[in-house]
Parts: structure tokens; C-alpha cells; sequence
């Protein structure tokens, strides 16, 4: 018994590692990660695949590839979206790149929306940062600040006003702040 007890104990203080250990690849499908666990290195999500933190190259395919904390490359292929929960850092390519939390780097998509800071450049159709530290260029861009940089469009909407005046918060080709 004690025998059988000890070599329990013994092989789970091995495994144990390898539980928390990160994948080097996973496929990602609707409700199932194989294998389970955080990536560190290439995952593929096709439809939907949900994962919590991921570093190295993400692809969507053909669906949402939603994931809590990424830092790498993103690449949304076939009608691939990003959908990044609380931080991205990196480079995102796909049909929406949505980031729920800050970001920084590059997003370049029809649609690209960050609800925190964003630090990069945000290529697009429409570009939507919270706060913008960096470029948006696209057919309208639009943020809450301008921190520091530029703003490249038709329309371009910066809620606390342009580089021409405080009180008027759209401003056609170019807003800037720096």
C-alpha cells in the first residue's frame, strides 16, 4: 500500500509539469482546444476556437478566433476574424480585428476596433481606438483621444476634438495631435 501510495505521489510530481506545460500546436474547432491548454508556438482555429493565452502564429480560418492574451502574428484566412479579449501585441490580419482590451503593433483589416489604448497602426476601412498613440489610415477613423498621432481618411472623428479646435471633433483627410 505504502509502495502504491508513494509511486502515485511520485508520478504525478512528474506530470504534473507537462499539465501546465504550453502547447507547441493546437487546432481549435467549436468547443474543443487539441490539446487543452495555453499555445506557445502555432495554433489553427477553424469556425470558432477559444484559447486563453497564445504567443507565436494564430490562424483563423473561415470563423472567430477569439483568445485572451496574444502576443505574434494573427492571420484571419478565408473570412478569418481576430477577436483578442484583454491584450494583444503584435501583428493582425483579417477580416475584423476586434481587441477588447489595449493593443499594440499593427491591425490591417475591413474593420479594425480596440476599446483601450491603441499603439501602432490601424489600417482599414474603419479604425476605431479608445486612445490612439500611432497611425489610423482608412476610409473613417475614429477615437475617443489622440494621444500622440495622426489620423488618414475621409472621415476622421476624434472625440476630444481636432488639431483645428476643441469644439469640433471631425475633421476630413487629416487629424493629428502631438
Amino acid at each position: 500500500m505504502k509502495l502504491k501510495l508513494t509511486s502515485l505521489l511520485l508520478a504525478t510530481a512528474i506530470c504534473a509539469p507537462s499539465v501546465y506545460a504550453d502547447t507547441p500546436v493546437q487546432l481549435s474547432i467549436p468547443t474543443i482546444n487539441l490539446p487543452a491548454g495555453d499555445v506557445s508556438g502555432v495554433r489553427v482555429s477553424a469556425l470558432y476556437g477559444r484559447s486563453h493565452n497564445v504567443k507565436g502564429l494564430n490562424f483563423s480560418v473561415l470563423g472567430l478566433s477569439d483568445i485572451d492574451n496574444f502576443t505574434g502574428i494573427n492571420l484571419g484566412l478565408f473570412y478569418g476574424a481576430n477577436r483578442t479579449r484583454t491584450s494583444m501585441k503584435g501583428f493582425e490580419l483579417g477580416l475584423a480585428n476586434f481587441n477588447g482590451g489595449t493593443a499594440k503593433g499593427a491591425d490591417v483589416g475591413l474593420v479594425n476596433y480596440t476599446v483601450s489604448n491603441f499603439t501602432g497602426a490601424q489600417l482599414g476601412l474603419f479604425n476605431y481606438a479608445g486612445s490612439l498613440n500611432g497611425l489610423q489610415l482608412g476610409f473613417m477613423n475614429a477615437t475617443n483621444h489622440i494621444n500622440k498621432g495622426i489620423q488618414i481618411g475621409l472621415i476622421n472623428f476624434d472625440r476630444s476634438g481636432t488639431f483645428v479646435s476643441k469644439d469640433l471633433p471631425v475633421f476630413p483627410i487629416v487629424n493629428a495631435r502631438f
